[in-house]
């Protein structure tokens, strides 16, 4: 699991994100993502998990997020156009004004 392309989209598209993302799952156990990406998808904003690996859905809290499975082969490397363009199909969630990157798309 590699988080190094969602701290460099952070540092390069001005955008808050936490990676990896460690959470404790409903028995206290720690579950880890690539990523958790704010103001994003939801407006508790979005954790990344790369696939093939089967998400622990029984695991996770009640809490609601929004989780996105993203193939690590087209994810795993950061690349600006394809990173905005999915940011942009989550959608901007956030309280605060979006990056110039995406009022321009």
């Amino acid at each position: 699991m590699s988080s190094a392309a969602w701290a460099q989209a952070a540092s390069d598209l001005g955008i808050r994100v936490t990676a990896p993302y460690h959470l404790r799952d409903r028995f206290g156990q720690h579950i880890e993502f690539v990523a958790h990406v704010q103001d994003f998808g939801t407006v508790g904003g979005t954790l990344v998990w790369y696939m093939p690996e089967p998400l622990p859905t029984a695991r996770l809290p009640f809490r609601v997020f929004f989780i996105s499975t993203l193939n690590p082969d087209v994810y795993f490397d950061y690349d600006r156009d394809r990173f905005m363009a999915l940011l942009t199909a989550w959608g901007w969630t956030g309280a605060r004004t979006p990056p110039p990157w995406y009022e321009a798309r």
